[in-house]
């Protein structure tokens, strides 16, 4: 999931990505379909930025705060 949550960091006017089974990302539908082709598993899935910050958001709701955690802490 970090690694979906940079491609949309370093590129902000992305709304949605489609990836294929080898895990690269591509902007546009019909390369994901044409890449995926070459594969054996030819799966293609499309995660939009939304999806992606609310699923981030679910993970750390959770998470309550530990002082300990600070990178100066003793």
């Amino acid at each position: 999931m970090e690694q979906v949550k940079q491609y949309f960091e370093n590129h902000e006017t992305v709304n949605q990505l489609y990836f294929t089974s080898d895990g690269l990302a591509f902007f546009d539908e019909v390369n994901a379909i044409n890449h995926a082709g070459n594969l054996d598993d030819t799966t293609i899935s499309t995660k939009t930025r939304d999806e992606v910050e609310s699923e981030l958001e679910q993970l750390t709701d959770g998470l309550e705060y530990d002082p300990l955690d600070e990178p100066d802490a003793e």
